[in-house]
């Protein structure tokens, strides 16, 4: 699974020198990875997964300079959110809301490149 994410993110052309900054694989179908990707300007995205049979814990977030800007994950902290619990996100503005994405890492990944390609536009007046 994180080699199909790192080969998605290679895809993207806005996103350069992806790779796999830590790996620990702890049986067939049992790893944790931490996948970076840098964008532009200082900013670069960076998956965390945790993954086994039984379930995925996940962090998805956009950084700069070395600090947390978006953020998607599904650790269990903010039941009060209710609708797609334990699914989060965390705004630029640390606002917190569910989030629509499902803990399927592979379909995850371009929902988040989706809504970070567009906050990055935002920001740069249209100029990509």
């Amino acid at each position: 699974m994180y080699d199909q994410i790192l080969h998605i993110l290679r895809e993207v052309p806005w996103v350069s020198n992806s790779r796999i900054i830590e790996l620990k694989v702890y049986g067939r179908g049992q790893f944790r990875v931490k996948i970076r990707g840098d964008i532009r300007e200082g900013l670069a995205l960076q998956i965390w997964i945790n993954h086994n049979p039984m379930r995925t814990h996940y962090s998805s977030q956009l950084m700069g300079g070395g600090k947390p800007i978006l953020r998607w994950d599904n650790a269990p902290h903010h039941p009060e959110l209710g609708e797609n619990f334990p699914h989060h996100f965390h705004d630029q503005d640390g606002a917190l809301s569910p989030s629509g994405l499902a803990g399927k890492p592979l379909q995850d990944v371009r929902e988040v490149l989706d809504v970070i390609e567009s906050w990055v536009k935002q920001r740069a007046e249209g100029q990509w």
